[in-house]
């Protein structure tokens, strides 16, 4: 666990689709979590294979999943949370540099791709696409 990232903070609206944000920046971490918390969702962070147990236990809504980070890299979280069946559903989203999301290709275990650095906008349209719920 680093000193500096816990292995899960929540805190935002109790009733907004919950997601797991997984990076090893401090700034990206805030930056999401902050962004993401002000339209309504709520929001836990972790990083590496933190995410892990955070993803089993809470089971958000959609995992936004940084590549490169130290010890466990965002392929082989990926591959470990597609590999549980109480994880294996849930919405991967890989944040990376264009280049780094590219060079992972197939190895990468995830629905979709939100190239680095983003925008506001782009975040907002991503996250809500894979947290859309039908509406009946």
């Amino acid at each position: 666990m680093s000193p500096n990232h816990p292995p899960l903070a929540h805190t935002g609206a109790p009733h907004g689709p919950a997601v797991l944000v997984v990076d090893d920046d401090a700034a990206i971490l805030d930056f999401v979590r902050a962004a993401l918390e002000d339209t309504g969702y709520r929001v836990y962070t972790a990083v590496g294979g933190e995410a892990l147990p955070v993803a089993r236990d809470r089971q958000p809504a959609l995992i936004l999943l940084d590549i490169q980070m130290p010890g466990m890299d965002g392929i082989e979280v990926s591959r470990r949370l597609r590999a549980d069946p109480a994880t294996a559903p849930i919405p991967i989203v890989a944040m990376s540099a264009q280049e780094r999301l590219l060079a992972a290709g197939a190895r990468l275990q995830v629905n979709d791709r939100l190239p680095k650095p983003f925008d506001l906008a782009d975040l907002y349209l991503i996250v809500a696409r894979w947290t859309a719920r039908p509406e009946r």
